[in-house]
């Protein structure tokens, strides 16, 4: 009675990354094989650190997946949150729009605002939530389909001298 959607991910590595939207044909196929084969309830795409290089590969993977899985099942797409619609670097690899014509649904994934390595700042401010999904409905992504994705946890800064 659990639902299990197990998730595809490269793991921020580009070159994994680009090497499964290069063989998206092959990878959507072994995908849905091994979903009906072990009745699982759908995949997570979160494919991260490709680029606006990759976007039109990244979703045709995502229409790809759609096809090849049965339509009780899921198909849900991790993407970035974008407050301020950035078209370029890994932000550029996601046509919204697109991407929630084949999918269950985008999991926003609205968190780390603020970074290990960045400035301290918060994990994932209001302002900067709302813009994210915002932003996604004005790429016209339905409302219905916009999942939030919010951290559980926060970063701890030092401000400690050497």
């Amino acid at each position: 009675g659990i639902k299990v959607v197990p998730f595809l991910s490269n793991h921020w590595d580009r070159t994994i990354g680009r090497a499964a939207l290069a063989n998206r044909e092959k990878l959507a196929t072994q995908i849905a094989d091994f979903i009906i084969k072990n009745n699982l309830d759908g995949v997570q795409v979160d494919i991260e650190n490709v680029t606006e290089v990759d976007r039109d590969s990244y979703t045709d993977l995502v229409r790809l997946l759609r096809e090849k899985i049965p339509a009780n099942k899921e198909v849900s797409v991790a993407v970035a949150a974008n407050p301020n619609g950035w078209t370029k670097g890994w932000h550029g690899s996601y046509d919204y729009k697109e991407l929630a014509k084949y999918s269950s649904y985008l999991m926003i994934m609205a968190y780390d605002e603020s970074y290990q390595g960045s400035p301290e700042g918060s994990v994932a401010s209001l302002g900067w939530v709302e813009r994210s999904i915002q932003y996604a409905i004005n790429q016209g992504v339905p409302a219905e389909k916009v999942v939030l994705g919010i951290p559980f946890y926060g970063r701890y800064w030092c401000l400690c001298t050497a």
